[in-house]
């Protein structure tokens, strides 16, 4: 077929089409948040922005409002499987927030606008002996779509998702009001925000916890043999009275993975150095892989290139789309050019492709208690044979009122509970066999709800509103939507999160 022949060889258009690109579009924005910053004074401005965008506000409650409102971000911009077709010209708010605000060392807070991505923080943090207790691993993640939507680091088993580290946020409502909420005052909006997507309202502006951080992370690699191995280590490593500040697993097949646990040290000592960073570096999940052979160990890594550490293999998918992507001379030739940025790939990739992948490719992740670990590994082998698996820890916090997730009854502050994610192509159609995606995903999703797990709905999701209401608490959304006057006004998450028609 015409299709998989255009999968099969994209590389032809990806490597000296999309890389440049990628290139260009990364020194632009350094450049120009060197420019706005040093020159221009952008974050000076960000009153006079948010007042821009509560008259946009207005002026589509003055128009009559005939269809919700939303962002005006394209759809291929989102690093997300979602196509959004609900957006138009005369439904979408210009929110052109994208600067660093303000560092508040003696309180511990830094101040940002929701545009600004996980790369930026973390270059302009780290540096200074400080970091986002919960990064996720990305570049080009925002701070909105990781608090409005999902965001998860192997360092939220300690301090929750990336939501939980937010202090305050400031959001401008359905009547055009700007309203800053946290723990204490409109603790409601503050707590229906996560997973909400931008249906209580439009965010301007957020603070975030920071702590202290020193400039390696020591991490000790534990090969395991038998999925009963798998699950006792990675619990041993989470549930420690003192755990590691970061743990992590990657399953290579359903009976053999690496778990991974680190911890922050200020140099290296006599751990071996691997500045897995460079361009010329094995891809990092390949490297884990190599421990299955050699035993285990240990290394020390610089801070700032452990968080990314997936981020020029995008995970494990730059292999489908750059099959050499790993070889030794395309990484020593081409791998500063790496990764190609999700968006392009979004923009370029064409109806026909995107149809391919959603049919043939999987990127699903579920959100389960610890407790049925071994149970989600079993059913995700048998429901997708996708391989590398990602096991990545996090609390679910009891807050008080409680928003879309929920931990047990039985639990005092917090459930623990693991993401599973599979990315990649199903084992039947690495064999050549039938497979039926949505049926699989129908699977899954029936599965998260009898084991009281979560979808990331950044994915494609085909949860009817029923099944989306019984899998999430939508109780205090319901409640906020009609308090601050989102009816009406900003899209229902449901009708954003769900298989466009």
């Amino acid at each position: 077929m015409l299709t998989d022949a255009l999968v099969r060889y994209r590389w032809l258009f990806v490597v000296p089409v999309v890389l440049p690109l990628s290139v260009l579009f990364d020194l632009y924005w350094a450049i120009r948040n060197w420019y706005y910053r040093g020159l221009k004074s952008a974050p000076e401005r960000h009153t006079e922005r948010v007042r821009d965008i509560q008259a946009q506000v207005r002026r589509w409650r003055a128009a009559g409002g005939r269809r919700p409102l939303c962002t005006a971000r394209k759809s291929w911009m989102n690093v997300s499987m979602r196509v959004a077709r609900y957006k138009r010209r005369d439904n979408t708010i210009r929110v052109d927030l994208y600067d660093i605000l303000a560092i508040d060392t003696e309180r511990a807070i830094l101040r940002v606008e929701p545009g600004v991505t996980i790369g930026q923080i973390t270059r302009y943090l780290v540096p200074r002996g400080w970091t986002l207790p919960v990064v996720p691993e990305l570049d080009d993640l925002t701070v909105s779509g990781l608090i409005l939507g999902f965001g998860i680091e192997g360092s939220s088993h300690k301090y929750g998702l990336f939501a939980d580290i937010v202090e305050a946020c400031e959001v401008v409502i359905g009547d055009a009001t700007l309203v800053r909420a946290n723990r204490e005052v409109h603790a409601d909006l503050f707590h229906a925000l996560p997973w909400s997507y931008g249906a209580l309202g439009i965010l301007v502006a957020v603070e975030l916890r920071i702590i202290p951080c020193k400039p390696w992370v020591r991490l000790r690699y534990h090969p395991v043999y038998s999925l009963n191995e798998a699950c006792n280590v990675f619990a041993r490593e989470v549930c420690r009275p003192d755990p590691p500040e970061f743990v992590e697993g990657i399953l290579y097949a359903r009976d053999s993975g690496v778990i991974m646990s680190g911890d922050f040290a200020a140099g290296p000592d006599h751990a071996k150095v691997n500045a897995i960073g460079w361009w010329f570096k094995p891809w990092f999940y390949k490297h884990c892989g190599s421990f299955l052979k050699r035993g285990g160990g240990e290394e020390s890594i610089p801070l700032r290139q452990y968080y990314h550490r997936h981020t020029r293999s995008i995970f494990w998918e730059a292999e489908l789309i750059i099959p050499f992507g790993n070889h030794a001379l395309f990484r020593s030739l081409l791998g500063w050019m790496m990764p190609p940025k999700v968006s392009f790939l979004k923009l370029t990739q064409g109806e026909s492709i995107r149809a391919y992948y959603e049919d043939r490719h999987v990127c699903q992740d579920i959100l389960v208690p610890i407790s049925h670990l071994a149970e989600t590994i079993e059913f995700f082998h048998t429901n997708f044979e996708c391989y590398p698996l990602w096991l990545c820890p996090h609390r679910t916090l009891r807050t008080q009122p409680q928003g879309f997730l929920k931990p047990s009854q039985e639990t005092c502050d917090y459930e623990m509970f693991v993401d599973v994610g599979a990315y990649g192509a199903p084992g039947a159609v690495r064999r050549g066999e039938p497979y039926d995606s949505r049926r699989a995903v129908r699977r899954m999703e029936a599965f998260a709800i009898a084991h009281r797990g979560y979808q990331c709905l950044y994915a494609v999701s085909e949860l009817t509103r029923d099944e989306y209401r019984r899998m999430f608490d939508c109780a205090l959304y319901d409640s906020v939507r009609q308090k601050y006057q989102a009816e009406g006004v900003f899209m229902d998450t449901y009708d954003k999160v769900k298989r466009p028609a």
